[in-house]
């Protein structure tokens, strides 16, 4: 996808993730990382449209829980968009977005169009 096309500020960002899906459990390093998905390294075992879970552990009390699904591989990276997360995830999320990005006022616009639709 352009750069045109995206709607979310991606920013360089090296984090350990973990990454779960039919049951086993993959380690990862992200390369960005965005308000709706990352790139992170792939492995193997990752395929295009499975749902996974992802575990950012920032500190021992912080993690960022998220519900997402693999949309492509490529170059040995994978391409993970978010489809959920809860409310204190999309806080510290948000956070390191806003800490790491040029322009850290774009982050405030672009939440006020959801990023997710809500369940029923």
């Amino acid at each position: 996808m352009s750069e045109g096309k995206r709607k979310r500020t991606r920013i360089a960002a090296h984090f350990e993730v973990t990454i779960s899906l039919q049951g086993t459990s993959y380690l990862a390093e992200t390369l960005n990382i965005s308000l709706t998905g990352l790139l992170c390294a792939a492995n193997p075992n990752f395929r295009p449209g499975a749902s996974c879970h992802i575990h950012i552990k920032l500190t021992d009390e912080t993690i960022i829980n998220l519900e997402g699904k693999i949309l492509r591989l490529g170059n040995h990276e994978a391409a993970i968009a978010f489809s959920s997360m809860d409310e204190e995830s999309f806080f510290h999320l948000r956070r390191i977005i806003e800490l790491n990005a040029e322009d850290a006022d774009i982050i405030e616009s672009e939440t006020v169009v959801p990023a997710f639709k809500s369940p029923q």
